[in-house]
């Protein structure tokens, strides 16, 4: 029988063994976790700035200075790009847009709490869509970690506390959308270019943001608005600068390095830094059941991680 000391010895010696052993899967995926950190932000920006601007015209103008930005910085670069990477980064584009305008129409009809739950459920579809795609099966602490985020995230949104309804169905899409993002991204990057990809889905995003807009938010539903102000120039800004062109370019540089699943998994604290930020810019009181979710998401990211490595600690003396 171990003494507590020699288990509390070997479960930072397997965390060290982790970060020793996986060098390039821990950067990377701290990397992605930054990732997370800035979206996690982005979510009480945008949420402030649709009282200034409908849905399709935030996403477009997001995306449009996404696409500036990067023919700023890469225009010498662009017409070497091969078609194939482009037609990639398109495809990409489609899964990642399709996710935005979903979750933005799916909330019309449905509360936040339930689009974040549903939402967050791509963790589950995550491996039965990397299995088919890539032929690659999660780890056993990949599937127990993933059931301990998805039982934090559903006591984080409360979402028990409402009924599901048309939004959520909507929602449902861009849970589908996402995940399949994740994978093919996982696919694509270890195949192609990362600034092809990058500019295949840029420009894939704008385009169909622009197409949204025009055909449906002002001709369709005539709900176009935008109030140009201070904020709303700040979060379009901050979302197309730092939550696209940055936040996106580092996970398709980086996400190759580890595995889709893992991926999904540090992801999903998205959610964890969303309610923290939404504490001090909405001044939304952070629960009971807020913060016992956000300690679930993060103790499956953590077995997720470690746990391959503490037991190799464990069974190694």
């Amino acid at each position: 029988m171990l003494s507590n000391e020699t288990k509390s010895k070997g479960i930072i010696a397997g965390i060290k063994g982790y970060f020793t052993d996986n060098p390039t899967n821990y950067k990377s995926e701290f990397l992605l976790l930054l990732c997370a950190f800035v979206w996690g932000f982005s979510f009480p920006s945008v949420k402030i700035a649709l009282d200034y601007a409908s849905p399709n015209a935030f996403i477009f103008f997001r995306f449009f200075l996404t696409l500036i930005v990067f023919y700023a910085f890469y225009r010498k670069k662009i017409k070497k790009f091969e078609k194939k990477a482009v037609y990639q980064g398109v495809i990409l584009g489609f899964f990642l847009f399709a996710g935005f305008v979903t979750q933005t129409f799916g909330l019309k009809f449905t509360s936040a709490s339930n689009s974040a739950f549903i939402t967050g459920t791509y963790l589950v579809l995550v491996p039965f869509i990397q299995m088919a795609v890539i032929k690659v099966k999660p780890k056993f602490e990949n599937i127990i970690g993933i059931a301990i985020v998805i039982a934090g995230v559903y006591v984080l949104s409360g979402i028990r506390d409402s009924e599901l309804n048309f939004g959520d169905l909507i929602t449902v899409i861009c849970s589908v959308a996402f995940a399949f993002h994740i994978v093919y991204l996982d696919k694509f990057s270890r195949e192609s270019d990362t600034l092809a990809l990058i500019w295949g889905q840029y420009f894939a995003m704008t385009l169909f943001s622009f197409l949204s807009l025009i055909f449906i938010e002002y001709l369709w539903l005539g709900s176009f608005k935008l109030e140009l102000n201070s904020f709303m120039i700040f979060s379009t800004a901050f979302n197309g600068i730092f939550s696209t062109f940055i936040a996106l370019y580092i996970a398709m540089r980086f996400q190759r390095y580890t595995t889709p699943v893992r991926a999904g998994l540090v992801y999903n604290m998205e959610q964890v830094f969303a309610v923290i930020f939404s504490y001090f810019m909405l001044s939304e009181v952070l629960s009971v059941n807020q913060l016992t979710g956000a300690a679930l998401i993060l103790g499956g990211l953590l077995f997720s991680e470690f746990y391959q490595g503490i037991r190799r600690k464990f069974a190694n003396g």
